[in-house]
């Protein structure tokens, strides 16, 4: 209850004693980091919200006395939810398929037909694009990887930190059992289909292209000697190195390799 002689405080300020009657002794400004957005009764002003941009976001409008920072997906990012308050998503690469509609900062990219690429005289032709299974090779990829990344890549892939917990607690002193129980815990939340590039490009956006690069060369060997005929797995389908989503390879390079698909493709 506020007694009907004591003044609110205008956006922007606070009181500077308890029962404000005087608005200009009695208000003060709030700091630099700071803001209040209504008028008020408070004597503390709210602390200016941070855009981070290892969870997707990036800075749309400046905090100021009057309003808290607003946030928006980076470019290449998205959310779905409204409003976007724990982190943005990274766009879908559509890698070996047309662009139906692009990302934008609500919506993920939808991606053509699977099974259909161009080549660079705009003729199409089939291309299966392969998922790999990655339960069997789950002890191989996080043996490239600290237990601090894996925990970081599966809490960024949404994995509650009550789960992490538990698995923490019940392989107790086990560092590569903890690993690779926190990672089956995300691949079996995310299933088989797409987990491959998901893990990669999560990673990069993670700032851990060097463990993104071996993994992908170790599944690509492993993968590679296991397919009959020795064809490699994903082979044009390589990721960026520089961490840059726009910049991965071309499948597409030259007529010869359509050559290549189609005789592949004859054989089977």
């Amino acid at each position: 209850y506020k007694s009907y002689s004591c003044f609110s405080v205008s956006t922007g300020y606070i009181k500077n004693i308890d029962c404000p009657t005087n608005i200009g002794e009695h208000c003060v400004s709030c700091k630099p980091g700071e803001y209040m957005d209504h008028a008020n009764y408070e004597d503390k002003c709210k602390r200016c919200a941070l855009c981070d941009s290892e969870l997707g976001f990036q800075v749309k409008e400046d905090c100021n006395t009057k309003q808290n920072t607003k946030c928006v997906c980076a470019e290449n990012y998205f959310c779905s939810s409204v409003p976007c308050t724990t982190h943005c998503e990274p766009c879908t690469i559509c890698e070996s398929v047309p662009v139906e509609e692009k990302c934008t900062p609500t919506s993920d990219a939808v991606c053509g037909v699977e099974g259909t690429i161009l080549d660079p005289s705009m003729h199409s032709f089939p291309f299966m694009l392969l998922d790999v299974d990655l339960s069997s090779h789950i002890p191989i990829i996080v043996e490239e990887m600290t237990l601090p990344q894996v925990k970081k890549f599966v809490r960024y892939r949404q994995i509650s930190d009550p789960v992490i917990d538990q698995v923490l607690q019940d392989n107790f002193n086990d560092a590569s059992e903890q690993k690779i129980k926190l990672f089956q815990a995300w691949y079996q939340s995310h299933g088989m289909k797409g987990a491959y590039g998901t893990l990669l490009r999560s990673l990069r956006t993670l700032k851990m292209c060097a463990v993104a690069d071996k993994i992908e060369e170790k599944l690509k060997t492993v993968v590679s000697s296991n397919q009959e005929g020795g064809q490699s797995y994903n082979d044009n389908i390589e990721q960026s190195k520089a961490c840059n989503q726009e910049d991965e390879k071309s499948y597409h390079d030259n007529a010869e390799l359509s050559k290549t698909y189609s005789d592949s493709l004859e054989e089977t």
